[in-house]
């Protein structure tokens, strides 16, 4: 890349809305968000994102959840006539700037769903967020975190020294000193997934204990990681987050029953949505929630792994159809 010349951005590249695994996971957040009402009624929420050119995801909140109190955070000032153009909806406010600085501006005294969706890696900057809304959010606030998390393919005999080069790049990459207990299997592979899930909830732990230092217990702030979310339409995207709420607000949490979807838990959940046809879809759907799908390999054709994985977000997942727009 020449010195000085910004990469394209990613919006520019991919269409966000038509990748069947992305799209599957909005829904599932959805469903999440939807179990707040423990706290308060989802609609009071104040929902922060980062729209893009799309803003998929404000589309789909305001409509399925009714939120109207929305801020889209822009760091591409270059693109702001097409990020105007394109707000869906005149209750999106655009706010323009890196996130480590727009976020500290915003006030923090209401109930927020934050969801951060970087389409880059995890940065030292994506980290620096992380703690402040930790230290920031009110009870009964949620907060989602996504970044690529494709892991590093290099390989070698000494494993020693690959692994001091892979340590040298992380810390490269992260800005900041590697912790002691990251060796090089951590950053190849699927296993930089569950390096970055560690990373960041050490981060909010790490906030929270500051947080907490001096607080009464009936105000100590707790975390409770909900999303551990991993998928492919590409690169290998991690999606984490969990709620804060006070030791004092501990029935509102259990009213929320999270526990109830079954995407949610400490450990990482695969979103596999499979490739396959519509009339294999309607078939599948006729035999679900409660069906025998094991035994109808034969009928269909498709493998077990392929049923399963339908079966288990076929709620969530999407139906894409070519329409000619005049």
């Amino acid at each position: 890349m020449t010195e000085g010349v910004k990469p394209v951005p990613s919006f520019s590249k991919f269409d966000y809305r038509v990748r069947p695994n992305k799209s599957t996971e909005r829904k599932m957040l959805v469903d999440a968000f939807r179990r707040l009402s423990g706290f308060a009624p989802v609609e009071k929420y104040r929902y922060i994102g980062l729209g893009s050119t799309t803003f998929a995801d404000f589309i789909l909140f305001h409509k399925a959840l009714n939120i109207s109190e929305m801020i889209s955070i822009e760091h591409r000032t270059e693109y702001e006539v097409r990020f105007e153009f394109n707000r869906p909806f005149e209750c999106i406010d655009i706010k323009y700037g890196d996130s480590n600085k727009v976020i500290p501006e915003l006030g923090w005294d209401k109930k927020t769903i934050t969801w951060l969706d970087y389409d880059g890696a995890l940065t030292d900057a994506a980290l620096q967020d992380v703690a402040f809304l930790s230290a920031k959010c009110v009870s009964g606030s949620l907060m989602v975190i996504t970044v690529n998390a494709s892991g590093y393919q290099q390989r070698g005999r000494n494993y020693k020294k690959v692994e001091q080069k892979l340590k040298e790049r992380f810390g490269r990459q992260l800005e900041r000193d590697v912790p002691a207990w990251i060796t090089g299997i951590d950053l190849q592979g699927d296993e930089m997934a569950k390096t970055y899930k560690r990373l960041i909830y050490d981060e909010v732990a790490a906030s929270l204990r500051n947080r907490n230092g001096m607080a009464a217990p009936e105000d100590v702030m707790k975390f409770e990681p909900l999303i551990n979310l991993v998928y492919r339409d590409g690169a290998r995207m991690l999606t984490v987050g969990g709620i804060f709420y006070k030791h004092s607000e501990t029935d509102a949490f259990n009213k929320c029953q999270f526990s109830a979807l079954d995407f949610i838990g400490k450990e990482l959940y695969e979103i596999q949505v499979p490739v396959i046809t519509p009339r294999e879809r309607h078939y599948l759907n006729q035999h679900l929630p409660k069906g025998a799908l094991d035994k109808i390999t034969d009928a269909i054709g498709l493998t077990k792994e392929e049923i399963y994985n339908y079966a288990r977000s076929y709620r969530y997942s999407p139906s894409f159809a070519e329409v000619e727009l005049s």
